[in-house]
């Protein structure tokens, strides 16, 4: 082969080697890559995070959405909700009506008794506030109020308010409770007793009172005297478990323990009052036991008093 010949032999050689290397380096997709800069070099970017696979386990949550109060119906159904005993759904409705009725006391005043009743106590006082500053000459207004500061244990607001009530009807036997209550959450249990002995002479049948004012004798040491309160009471309330722990209270430090274990389960039956009657009649079983196993056994009948086959 001559010289010519060898040299056009390795030009073409070359060529198809720089053809078949620009083959395999093309991409598949057709497209043209972006040329990564200097510095990606250097720093590789990290690989995106790969998406994971759906699973059978894998469970989708679908949260649903409350639908919105409609301010035209709010009112109405806000008060079909109060009277049915569903106090924080009526409170949820009555807040939006409040809105469209924001000069009607009765509005703001069955608001604040929703709010009360569902445990919102802060609200409840405001709405209540308002209530009774656009309508001063409600007493029901003033003696809710009153008992919405007690369940605060705000007693000097309380006491305000419930002499709000009776300087607007001093015959309200319920404006009298308050009133008491709030005497004896402010120490002054005298006040606070003959206070409640005029709700008392004012509302004979009212278990509350009854329970109230026994109660307080009964923390004052007047044992005998509660006693009387709270079995009238139980007569009225059979159904409440703290007037009859509290009865039951009374019958043990009158040293009537059979009494008292009665009305101790009682008021577990009738749902307890915040675990004070299972406590109660824990306290006392023992000294029950005791007073049983000390009575005398009855002797045995003659076998002339058995009743003949």
């Amino acid at each position: 082969m001559s010289l010519r010949n060898t040299r056009e032999s390795a030009a073409r050689g070359a060529v198809a080697l720089v053809l078949g290397l620009g083959l395999a380096a093309a991409p598949l997709t057709g497209c043209t890559e972006k040329k990564p800069s200097v510095s990606e070099m250097k720093n590789p970017p990290n690989p995106p995070s790969p998406t994971p696979t759906p699973t059978e386990t894998q469970v989708t949550l679908v949260t649903e959405s409350t639908p919105p109060i409609d301010p035209k119906t709010a009112w109405k159904d806000g008060v079909a909700a109060y009277q049915s005993g569903e106090f924080s759904t009526s409170a949820k409705h009555l807040r939006v009506a409040v809105e469209e009725k924001k000069d009607d006391p009765y509005a703001h005043y069955l608001f604040g008794l929703a709010l009360w009743k569902s445990g919102q106590l802060d609200e409840a006082e405001g709405a209540l506030v308002r209530a009774a500053s656009m309508n001063e000459g409600s007493v029901k207004t003033w003696i809710n109020l009153a008992r919405v500061r007690l369940d605060r244990r705000e007693f000097d607001g309380a006491l305000e308010a419930a002499d709000r009530a009776i300087l607007l009807d001093g015959s309200s036997s319920d404006a009298l409770h308050q009133r008491g209550r709030a005497l004896d959450g402010l120490n002054r249990g005298e006040e606070a007793v003959t206070t409640l002995e005029q709700a008392r002479g004012l509302a004979p049948d009212n278990g509350y009172i009854a329970n109230t004012l026994g109660y307080l004798l009964l923390r004052r040491g007047r044992t005998d005297q509660a006693v009387a309160h709270l079995e009238a009471a139980r007569d009225r309330l059979p159904q409440v478990a703290y007037v009859r722990n509290n009865l039951g209270v009374a019958y043990e430090r009158s040293g009537d323990v059979h009494r008292a274990a009665e009305e101790f389960r009682a008021a577990l039956q009738a749902g307890d009052s915040d675990g004070k009657a299972s406590a109660s009649l824990a306290r006392i079983e023992p000294l029950l036991r005791e007073r049983i196993a000390s009575q005398p056994v009855p002797e045995e009948a003659g076998t002339e008093d058995q009743p003949q086959n």
